[in-house]
């Protein structure tokens, strides 16, 4: 037969609630405290690694904005080969599509960067084409908000699902055609978001349209390059004119090259990868 509760019985349970409660609730402030940190300074706070884990090395794929609109915002991902076999974080070099592009088509041609990779030249990376709803353009347009897709929702979104070395020192920038007005137009725009830029042979608009963001700056507060070729080598040295004339120095070179991404970066190979090397060279720079 159980012996009823002794007395002070309801006393010590109560307490030991009381206690468990408080271990608890010091868990979560420690937890939301260390998410705080990591967030003010850019350290990565999911996609832990375990033994495990498995997965895609490529996706297709695409989540919904916090824009209360609903907004799907489409990408594509490329892993490293020892994602799931290693525990290291990765830089992340995105790459934006041009004119009748979209993300999916367009990994294959940024993958092309890989080779960089492969030979000790640029650091391993995890590469993510955005979509830009065909356009190219990367800004606010009534066929979708491209630019607020990609800077507002989509990096924070790599970020946080994704193990990478976190923060603009560890982010790289390239574009194509329309793309490569992007990549100017970002960097030029946002040049505390990204580590280093590479526009490639890029569609500029009017050189007017870019200046606004280069106002108050110096050349010292960019980290651009820009290449040309057959098909907009005109358009990228006027807008590197225009800039040259408010103080902005953008270092630009003409390749006498047909308007595919990968010819140049087969052109770069041949140069002695001058542009990875300059992406190398400012990942993982103070910012």
């Amino acid at each position: 037969m159980t012996s009823p509760p002794g007395p002070g019985f309801g006393s010590r349970r109560a307490i030991a609630l009381i206690a468990s409660l408080a271990v608890l609730s010091a868990a979560v402030l420690v937890g939301f405290l260390l998410r705080e940190r990591a967030r003010s300074t850019g350290a990565s706070t999911t996609a832990r690694c375990t033994p495990e884990q498995e997965g895609p090395l490529r996706q297709n794929t695409q989540f919904t904005a916090n824009d209360g609109a609903g907004t799907a915002v489409r990408y594509s991902i490329s892993l490293p080969d020892d994602y799931y076999s290693t525990c290291t974080e990765y830089p992340v070099l995105y790459a934006l599509h041009g004119k009748d592009q979209d993300n999916a088509g367009f990994l294959d041609e940024a993958l092309s960067m890989r080779k960089a990779m492969a030979a000790g030249v640029l650091e391993p990376a995890i590469v993510v084409t955005p979509d830009s709803y065909s356009t190219g353009r990367w800004e606010n347009r009534e066929t979708g908000p491209a630019e607020d897709n990609f800077i507002k929702y989509l990096i924070p979104h790599v970020e946080q699902h994704y193990r990478v070395k976190a923060g603009a020192s560890n982010r790289l920038l390239t574009g194509f055609s329309m793309g490569g007005h992007g990549a100017m137009r970002f960097g030029l725009k946002y040049p505390d978001m990204f580590a280093a830029v590479w526009s490639v042979d890029g569609a500029m608009t009017d050189s007017a349209s870019y200046l606004p963001f280069v106002e108050g700056r110096s050349t010292a507060d960019f980290h651009i390059i820009s290449v040309g070729g057959q098909l907009n080598g005109a358009r990228v040295q006027a807008l590197v004119d225009a800039l040259k004339a408010q103080g902005i120095d953008i270092p630009y070179v003409y390749q006498d090259r047909e308007h595919e991404f990968v010819a140049f970066v087969e052109e770069d190979e041949k140069a002695g990868w001058v542009a990875m090397k300059y992406l190398q060279d400012n990942l993982g720079r103070a910012m």
